[in-house]
């Protein structure tokens, strides 16, 4: 994560029996040793396979990308938001649903 984010592909869209939201299998490179990483993601209205996913700080605003709540701009239409840092996402997490970022705090 030198630059800020890390850059991830989307694999494949499987259904999950246990959920109405599908799930995204993306995979990453790992950070420190020569192999891939594979994560699963619920996937957000209009991502695709093969897509690009920038997660980190400094990841622009676009389909699909995870960054802090703090650099999501006001009016932002987000999903699957963490309540605790590290927490995988708690909020939002169905399908259809979304939150709407309305002010930040000083």
């Amino acid at each position: 994560e030198r630059r800020g984010f890390v850059k991830g592909t989307v694999r494949q869209i499987v259904h999950d029996s246990g959920r109405g939201a599908p799930i995204a299998l993306v995979q990453f490179r790992h950070p420190y040793k020569y192999k891939r990483m594979q994560a699963r993601m619920i996937a957000v209205e209009g991502m695709q396979t093969g897509q690009f996913l920038y997660c980190g700080k400094r990841a622009e605003l676009a389909i699909g990308n995870c960054l802090p709540l703090k650099m999501v701009p006001e009016g932002s239409i987000v999903c699957n938001v963490e309540l605790k840092t590290g927490d995988r996402g708690s909020i939002a997490r169905a399908s259809g649903e979304y939150c709407i970022v309305i002010s930040h705090l000083p």
